[in-house]
Order: C-alpha cells, then structure tokens, then sequence
C-alpha cells in the first residue's frame, strides 16, 4: 500500500510541475438499477460535505492520519455541486421520476424532499475511497413516510492515476444513488 501513495504522489508530483493545476472532474458511472418508487417527483433540497472535501483542492489522508492535499491538483468543479449533479442524474433514470435541485423548476410542488449530510468523503491511506453520512427523505402528504437513513460506501481506488480518483467519486456517488432510490 505504501507504494501505491508513492507512485500517487510521484505522479502528481510532476503532473503539478507544469505550472497551473491539473483539473479533476468525476466521470459519469451509469447505474443499470431501475427502481420503482411510491413519489412522482423528488427535489434535492440541500446536500452537505465535510469542509476538506468541499475546497478547491483533491485531498487524501496521509499514513499519518493527516488530510493533506494531493499536489498539483483541484477539482474541476466545487465537489458539493458535482455530487448534487450526479446524484440527481442517477436518481432521474433509476427512478424514472423528475428530479431537481432545489429551488424547485416545476410549478407543482415535488412529492419527496432529499437532504444529504456526508460527514466523510475521504480516499484513505488504506486506497479506499470512504463516503458516509445521513440522507433524509420528507414527504407533506405522508410524513409517517419521513425516513432518516445511514450511509457508509466504499469504494476501491483500482490505480495511481488521476482518472482512477475520478472513478471512484463516481462509483461512490452512483451507489449511493442506488442507496437513496431503494429507500424512495
């Protein structure tokens, strides 16, 4: 495992060395899930991550245990907006119903409120990328339909390149997807 954050770093190393930073962007994983849900239309009205995972920076943590930025590379896009955009794509064809984000875009009111808190979307020392948290879903016409569901997704980080990093942010946010359309 050591040499896979050696080569990691060595090749960010000099992917950095060339003057601005290269740009990070998740891949689409399309899931082949198809799931029928008891709502018409589910709105993401607020989606949260850690404030490492957030920043301009790709970050990773250290053996060490320390969270420091992988050199010479950002996210092409803030990565709460990213996952909020990828969630709401994997939600529309899994669940065949419309979704948005918030504000809501349709005149009739959405049937399902989603919230999500992460409160780790960390890629470890261990080469596992770790998302978890807490997703609630809110109905105004059933709330004994309300729920509050745990989260814990890992995902294997299967190389040292920049792609393989996308990859598995996009594994991650696809089951998790998976994870929410179950509980719709």
């Amino acid at each position: 495992m050591r040499f896979f954050w050696i080569a990691c770093a060595f090749i960010l190393t000099l992917a950095g060395c060339g003057g601005d930073p290269s740009r990070l962007t998740v891949t689409h994983a399309p899931s082949v899930l198809q799931e029928s849900v008891s709502v018409r239309s589910v709105v993401l009205a607020d989606i949260s991550l850690p404030e490492y995972a957030n920043g301009s920076d790709v970050v990773r943590q250290a053996e060490d245990g320390l969270i420091e930025p992988l050199p010479g590379l950002i996210w092409a896009d803030i990565p709460e907006d990213a996952m909020a955009n990828d969630i709401v794509r994997h939600l529309s064809r899994i669940t065949n119903v419309p979704v948005a984000r918030a504000p809501w875009p349709l005149s009739s009111f959405p049937d399902a409120e989603l919230t999500i808190r992460a409160d780790e979307m960390l890629l470890r020392a261990d080469g596992l990328l770790h998302l978890t948290g807490q997703f609630a879903i809110s109905r105004d016409d059933n709330p004994w339909a309300d729920r509050i569901r745990s989260f814990d997704v890992t995902v294997p980080v299967t190389g040292t390149e920049l792609s393989d990093i996308a990859d598995a942010h996009a594994q991650a946010w696809r089951q998790l997807s998976e994870q929410i359309a179950g509980a719709l």
